[in-house]
């Protein structure tokens, strides 16, 4: 019996390893080195006499890579070079579009993803497009009679992107463009009985941060040379509800976070020239014409839901900051026609709102803002007969805003 006893306990014993083997395994190790020197260029065209609804997507990217680990730690080691053009452009023609006509055009010099759920991820990352490298993305529709009308366009020469979910999140993250990046997208209908709607971003450098029930911790250093630039136009005969909107960046850091602590630190250096503009042009409208542009040398974001908040950011920008936007429209029927353009050379943001029984959040900010550009915002609006206009313009160098909400 005594001997029966040991056999049991010694294969009690055994069957523990392999659990506790598994709780203590190394961290999963990615090492990701890419260089691409040379073009990605991909073109859609797309020609139709009439249709019920289409569909036109294009990617072109350089360098791209993704890494996610669920239940598991990682360690992440991320580098990206481009030396080149990376274009995406669509072209859509056609002549009576029923249903939803949709084109959207996306391109990237350098993209990353990285995802970690319910443990820890340790990542450095650097991505650099070399000066003189050309990154453009482009939408064009142009139909007769329309239901709805979607076009959209995004460019981006270095792309970061992290999501942690139950986790702890370590995170330094290096992005230098020398790059002209270029967006736009362009709609024109004879008419549309539905909603026409036009978008184009541009940036240089974009790291972006998602977290629930997290910690994060991001260190950026970004630096821009090169020129960015977003367009946006619309022209109808007869319209129905149209929105455009054309967004220009340098360098963007974001995090957006609930229930745990974030923080957000670097620094941000700007010095090319950022511009977007918007146009919509429309004989005559029902329901609203909104048109839209924004343009920021440096933005930094921290958004937080239910726990503390720390942001040290030093920005400079050194390039000229310019938005235009215009809007050329009548509707005898009451239309609501808004206009709004916002240039910024300088602009980060602090928020924490505190729920579900936190009574108070802490907002800590360290900060410094430089600017040397000229920053100019351009409003045109001209029109007709209307229900209600919004007009609106707004130029600033520097933006600081630091906000803890308590609950309600």
């Amino acid at each position: 019996m005594a001997q029966l006893k040991t056999l049991l306990a010694t294969a009690a014993a055994l069957a523990l390893v392999p659990a506790l083997a598994s709780a203590q395994q190394a961290p999963y190790e990615v090492l990701n080195g890419q260089v691409h020197i040379g073009d990605a260029i991909s073109g859609l065209r797309v020609e139709f006499q009439s249709s019920h609804g289409s569909t036109t997507n294009n990617l072109s990217v350089g360098n791209t890579m993704s890494a996610r680990a669920v239940e598991q730690s990682m360690n992440v080691d991320n580098s990206q070079i481009l030396k080149g053009r990376v274009a995406a452009t669509n072209v859509v023609t056609g002549g009576e579009a029923r249903g939803v006509t949709q084109s959207a055009a996306v391109a990237h010099g350098n993209a990353a993803q990285v995802e970690g759920c319910c443990g820890t991820t340790d990542l450095t990352s650097e991505q650099i497009v070399h000066d003189g490298s050309t990154i453009q993305a482009g939408s064009a529709i142009t139909v007769g009679s329309a239901d709805y009308l979607v076009s959209g366009a995004q460019a981006t020469a270095n792309a970061f992107g992290g999501y942690t979910n139950h986790g702890y999140s370590d995170n330094a993250v290096t992005q230098v463009s020398g790059a002209n990046v270029t967006a736009y997208s362009q709609v024109e209908a004879c008419c549309n009985n539905g909603a026409t709607t036009s978008n184009a971003i541009a940036a240089a450098n974009s790291a972006r941060w998602s977290g629930e029930s997290a910690t994060i911790f991001a260190n950026v250093t970004q630096a821009n040379r090169g020129a960015v630039a977003a367009s946006s136009e619309v022209r109808e005969k007869s319209a129905t509800n149209v929105s455009s909107g054309a967004s220009a960046g340098g360098n963007l850091a974001e995090i957006q976070n609930k229930w745990g602590y974030a923080q957000l630190s670097g620094e941000q250096d700007n010095a090319g020239a950022i511009s977007s503009s918007s146009e919509v042009t429309l004989d005559i409208f029902n329901g609203f014409a909104m048109s839209g542009a924004n343009s920021v040398g440096n933005s930094a974001l921290l958004s937080n839901l239910g726990s503390d908040v720390s942001l040290f950011m030093d920005q400079n920008n050194r390039g000229d900051i310019t938005a235009s936007a215009s809007l050329s429209a009548s509707s005898a029927t009451g239309g609501v026609g808004q206009v709004n353009a916002s240039a910024v050379g300088n602009a980060m943001t602090a928020y924490s709102c505190a729920s579900c029984g936190n009574e108070s959040v802490l907002v800590e900010g360290r900060s410094t803002q430089y600017n040397s550009g000229n920053v100019t915002a351009n409003v045109s609006f001209q029109g007709g007969n209307m229900g209600m206009i919004s007009a609106s313009g707004s130029a600033i160098g520097n933006s600081a805003t630091f906000v803890a909400q308590r609950s309600q």
